[in-house]
């Protein structure tokens, strides 16, 4: 294998395993944002966002058995941090007069970190096959 075929095979590997924790620790925290949302709608929102998290780890881990790897990874430092500062959140919504307000955000940074790390990934796929 060319050395750059196996760093960028090592590479995606690293990355899907760190995917898996962070999807592990997303998944972890929506049970508690459920809980605490007041709104039944935003309440689905979540309870379904863990179904599909659920899906997607599944996924992951159904990829790692036909490449004969285990999926677990490093513990992604950001989004421990993202879910701990959301937690804080969690904390803080119970006296608010608009608790979603502060579910949200902490549902949207773990999404908007996730995206950016996707578009990263997306980004050098282009620029190794271009």
């Amino acid at each position: 294998m060319a050395k750059d075929a196996k760093n960028s095979t090592t590479y995606s590997t690293t990355r899907s395993r760190t995917s898996t924790s962070r999807k592990r620790k997303s998944m972890s925290t929506l049970p508690k944002m459920a809980e605490a949302a007041q709104n039944e709608e935003l309440k689905a929102a979540f309870e379904k966002h863990h179904g599909e998290t659920e899906g997607q780890i599944e996924r992951l881990e159904e990829v790692f058995a036909l490449i004969e790897k285990k999926p677990q990874g490093k513990t992604c430092a950001a989004i421990v941090g993202i879910t701990e500062e959301g937690a804080g959140d969690h904390d803080r919504v119970q006296g608010d007069p608009c608790p979603r307000r502060g579910l949200l955000a902490a549902a949207q940074a773990v999404e908007h970190y996730e995206s950016a790390l996707r578009h990263a990934a997306h980004m050098g796929r282009r620029t190794r096959s271009g």
